[in-house]
């Protein structure tokens, strides 16, 4: 039997096992972007492995694998990524709200600040 390319350029038990930690990993960041929405908030910060044991690939391309297809599927639903590597921890940085939408935040909040007055008590009553 001769080896093929096609053959071994794919490996449906490796895929099982990285969209397995994938899976994984999405559940946890979609309950954490739930808890931020429901604080009112517009970005989550989420530590994710930097370790995986998937049989007959390298750490590192377990990474690449797994980061990828977190990023695909954060990206496919809309939301901003950015993503922190170093050799200790890998985050996650997301937001579902654009560079231009976080500064008209901004500017609403500093304009309203602008305009806005505190009572002060009457000492003299």
């Amino acid at each position: 039997m001769s080896l093929r390319a096609d053959v071994l350029k794919i490996n449906p038990n490796k895929n099982k096992v990285v969209m397995k930690e994938v899976t994984a990993i999405l559940g946890r960041i979609d309950e954490e972007i739930k808890a931020a929405y429901d604080r009112d908030e517009c970005k989550v910060n989420v530590s994710v492995p930097i370790t995986f044991a998937i049989p007959y690939m390298s750490n590192k391309n377990a990474q690449r694998a797994v980061y990828y297809k977190l990023l695909e599927s954060l990206m496919d639903r809309g939301f901003i990524v950015k993503i922190f590597l170093a050799n200790d921890q890998t985050v996650f940085y997301i937001t579902w709200l654009s560079e231009d939408e976080q500064k008209d935040r901004e500017m609403q909040n500093a304009l309203l600040a602008k305009f806005s007055v505190v009572q002060q008590q009457n000492k003299d009553l």
